[in-house]
């Protein structure tokens, strides 16, 4: 009885939420198209959603969402060639292009100040914008985010070589191949297995479930997931900038996260961070949304005015 009254809660709550909503189409300075929806009220935070090459729905589509608008005003966009947004003409998928158009946004819609949350991939973006544009934060939610993909995709080859029982290791240790070549061989296996779930998930369910949540977006936009693994500035290491960060931080990360690496957070030089561990894989709001919802407000509560 008492799950039927939490569910039918939140089913109140998710409508509630899309009362409020509204979707809109921004185009940028060099003329992309990018699909924009702000849900919720409170302070503002920007929702950037990792892939590379995803969409926003993944995150926006949850329960938790709806909990977390009670309290925050939600911005979620496609990325430029992702989802329901559209390509450059010129190619330009350059980080900073990717910081203007989170800047853009932002004046766009208003806001002097926004809070930004970043998923996985996002991470990068995020803090390349938070180092470049330092005024316009308030705050950072890193929910189990990479901070250098090469660290994260070693992650994957790591936990594959462990998860398969692979007794000669050297062929997806072998820095002289390329890293994407490698890694595919092992999710291969690990597909072939009927493991791949336990890169990011507690169980075969919620992966299945995962994988039909973007099936609403149709055209659903891939060209900068087919195209960031070519682009040098996602690459780097951004460890060491997080040190230069002064706003203030969460950063959520998973004890079983293997898509992002379970101990990475423990790079993450940012001077003022809270860290919360969730017990489980790489999407907490999906998992446990009640749970996941009450640490993000709770810290977004603290903050000061």
């Amino acid at each position: 009885m008492k799950q039927i009254l939490f569910i039918s809660i939140i089913v109140l709550l998710a409508l509630n939420g899309l009362a409020k909503s509204r979707e809109l189409y921004m185009t940028t300075s060099d003329n992309v198209t990018l699909y924009v929806k702000v849900s919720g009220h409170g302070k503002p935070c920007v929702f950037i959603h990792g892939g590379p090459g995803s969409n926003s729905y993944y995150y926006e589509a949850m329960a938790s969402s709806a909990l977390i608008e009670k309290e925050v005003e939600m911005i979620y966009y496609d990325q430029r060639g992702c989802g329901r947004s559209s390509s450059p003409a010129n190619g330009d998928y350059s980080l900073k292009r990717m910081e203007k158009d989170l800047e853009e946004i932002r004046i766009f819609l208003g806001y002097k100040k926004w809070m930004l949350m970043a998923h996985s991939f996002g991470g990068v973006i995020q803090t390349a914008y938070a180092s470049d544009y330092p005024e316009q934060v308030m705050s950072l939610l890193y929910i189990h985010c990479t901070l250098n993909m090469n660290y994260s995709l070693q992650s994957h080859i790591d936990f594959g070589i462990q998860a398969l029982g692979i007794s000669d290791p050297k062929p997806y240790t072998d820095s002289s191949k390329p890293v994407g070549e490698r890694l595919s061989a092992i999710h291969q296996q690990l597909t072939e297995k009927g493991i791949w779930y336990k890169l990011m998930y507690r169980n075969p369910w919620e992966k299945t479930y995962n994988d039909t949540i973007d099936n609403p977006i149709k055209p659903n936009n891939r060209d900068f997931a087919n195209t960031v693994w070519n682009i040098r500035d996602y690459w780097a290491d951004f460890t060491a900038a997080s040190k230069l960060i002064k706003a203030p931080v969460l950063v959520m990360t998973g004890i079983k996260d293997y898509a992002i690496g379970p101990e990475h957070y423990k790079q993450f030089q940012f001077p003022d961070q809270k860290i919360v561990r969730y017990i489980g894989g790489h999407a907490p709001f999906q998992e446990e949304p009640q749970w996941y919802a009450e640490k993000i407000i709770s810290f977004v509560q603290q903050l000061k005015n």
